[in-house]
């Protein structure tokens, strides 16, 4: 998906515009300051204050935003996540707000919005452990969905465990305000700890543009705590000194936002070895403490029984949410594994230059197919789905093509040829590469008196004089040889002659056509009276079969009349489908 232009990195308008935007983020901080200074105590200043900060978070999120806008797929998901979070903290400002502006009076302490401003760094924690800056967000966006999830859910549940028994069930402000101070300041840690990770593995701008972020959210955090122990205290009011540090940090976030606009658009490579946050380890351990904090809320025995029990029920709650998550973790992986390797199998099938099937697809089905015919027929003649007919396909003269033309002519003609086969067979026949210029093809359910005709539809496929096979300006005219057996070999002791022989005696029908002149197609078949003798193999068994041939002649390659080209020869029948005159 193409970006925005405009947006991208050395565009003289955008410099222009980053420049305007940081001015007026300035601007609005100065004020700020002015605000604190000449201003007293009063609503004018609460306004002044609130619309300041109101403002600074917008233009965070704003920012944001336009990096969404501006950015390929690989990131676009980490500037969503840190707009998500200033958007959080906007709602968590506008209840504030209501309070200062709206009832014109202090807001309690507990506030309701301090679950808003502790859950909104949760998205900027999941945007860092994506790690934009190596690999693609897209290819492991559903891999660590349920893993996000989980670190999520447990944030919160330690909210819930800390803070709300206190805020709700048992009402004290001191411990209120000292667990949310604790609570707040281990997620600070650990986004400044990450932060640190990622400015310390990552190149050229991207590692710029981390060393910014870490300051601006060490800024954040140290102007956050010291607000919230001011107000602990009952020392803050809005306007006051505490609030400048505050708003130079929502300015630093801006400017971080800024510094996103002048990224690459695409993620950067790294040479050096991957330094993963195991996002997966990191879930499985938030899973694990839960049964660790339960047995702790237990065994305090210095915790009103209220508190106690609803620590216990979110314990369960927060235990049963989690099992399903990772529930759905393992039947989506094990989804995934299933279809990871029915397309292994399915490669291990094929062959890769054709796309038919291979040898070892053959290997596997073969033996069901000559199972099904022989059931078929010990029932009944009418049950009967008749035979199982082989046709060995050989190209004539391929050699001589690869040496003169190369390997990659070749590999056109074997293509096409595998398309020409593919088009005259039918579904529920198959198409086998045998190897080489050799395939195989398996007529299922079908009839052996009907296997010439089969075989010369085979035969003007592939050699059709009025299609030849074109490739860098080369026509070439390919034919085929080819050689066919049925199974059963004798139709009244259907198991008397193992799939392997017949299968033998179909390539030994290639053999034949070869040596008659190539473009034709011998088929085999057993005859009590023939004198013609072929020697066949099953494994470790050679057997004699007294046999009979049927030659089909293939289309004729020249502009000169081709005569029969099929010679009769002892035990050896001439059938002419047209194709021996041209």
């Amino acid at each position: 998906m193409s970006t925005n232009s405009w947006s991208r990195p050395g565009n003289p308008g955008l410099r222009n515009h980053l420049r305007l935007w940081a001015a007026l983020v300035a601007i609005l901080t100065l004020e700020q300051i002015a605000a604190t200074v000449f201003v007293p105590r009063s609503l004018p200043l609460t306004l002044i204050n609130d619309a300041i900060e109101f403002i600074l978070m917008l233009s965070a999120a704003l920012v944001f935003m336009e990096n969404v806008s501006a950015s390929t797929r690989q990131t676009r998901l980490f500037w969503m996540l840190l707009a998500a979070c200033w958007g959080i903290r906007i709602a968590g400002q506008a209840i504030w707000m209501y309070f200062d502006v709206v009832l014109r009076k202090e807001a309690p302490n507990p506030f309701v919005g301090d679950i808003l401003l502790f859950l909104s760094n949760i998205p900027v924690l999941a945007a860092l452990l994506l790690q934009p800056h190596l690999d693609p967000v897209e290819g492991r966006k559903s891999r660590g969905t349920v893993d996000f999830l989980l670190l999520l859910l447990w944030w919160l549940y330690l909210y819930l465990f800390f803070v709300i028994p206190w805020q709700y069930v048992v009402l004290d402000e001191q411990k209120y305000g000292s667990n949310y101070d604790r609570l707040s300041g281990l997620l600070d840690v650990v986004l400044l700890l990450t932060l640190g990770f990622l400015w310390s593995h990552s190149p050229g701008r991207w590692k710029w543009f981390y060393a910014s972020f870490f300051e601006a959210q060490l800024l954040l955090a140290a102007s956050s705590y010291v607000a919230n122990q001011a107000i602990d205290e009952h020392l803050y009011y809005p306007g006051s000194w505490y609030d400048l540090p505050y708003s130079a940090a929502l300015a630093s976030v801006t400017v971080v936002g800024l510094l996103g606009l002048r990224l690459p658009t695409a993620a950067a490579g790294s040479r050096k070895p991957r330094a993963d946050l195991h996002v997966t380890t990191l879930g499985m351990l938030a899973v694990l403490s839960l049964p660790v904090i339960g047995a702790w809320a237990v065994l305090n025995r210095n915790t009103p029984w209220q508190v106690t029990q609803f620590r216990e029920l979110v314990t369960l709650g927060t235990m049963l949410a989690m099992a399903l998550l990772v529930f759905a973790k393992h039947r989506q992986l094990r989804t995934e594994l299933a279809e990871a390797n029915e397309v292994l199998k399915e490669a291990s099938l094929t062959d890769p230059l054709t796309g038919v099937r291979n040898r070892r697809f053959f290997d596997a089905t073969v033996s069901g197919d000559a199972s099904q015919v022989l059931r078929s027929y010990a029932a009944p003649q009418e049950l009967r789905i008749s035979d199982l007919i082989f046709y060995m396909v050989d190209l004539d003269g391929f050699k001589e093509v690869n040496d003169r033309y190369g390997h990659n002519v070749g590999d056109k003609i074997l293509l096409e040829v595998a398309k020409r086969i593919n088009s005259v067979i039918r579904n529920s026949d198959i198409l086998v590469r045998w190897g080489g210029d050799e395939f195989l093809i398996v007529s299922r359910y079908t009839n052996r008196a009907e296997a010439a005709t089969f075989a010369s539809r085979i035969l003007k496929a592939v050699g059709n004089p009025r299609v030849g096979v074109v490739s860098a300006g080369i026509e070439l005219l390919q034919t085929c040889s080819i050689g066919w057996a049925a199974f059963p070999w004798y139709t009244d002791e259907p198991d008397a002659v193992p799939v392997e022989a017949v299968l033998g005696l179909a390539d030994r029908g290639v053999y034949e056509a070869k040596t008659a002149g190539k473009n034709r197609a011998i088929g085999i078949s057993p005859s009590d009276a023939g004198t013609l003798l072929l020697i066949a193999t099953a494994g470790d068994r050679v057997s004699t079969y007294s046999v009979q041939t049927l030659c089909v002649a293939g289309p004729c390659q020249s502009s000169k009349p081709c005569g029969d080209s099929c010679r009769a020869t002892q035990e050896t029948q001439l059938v002419d489908f047209g194709p021996a005159e041209c």
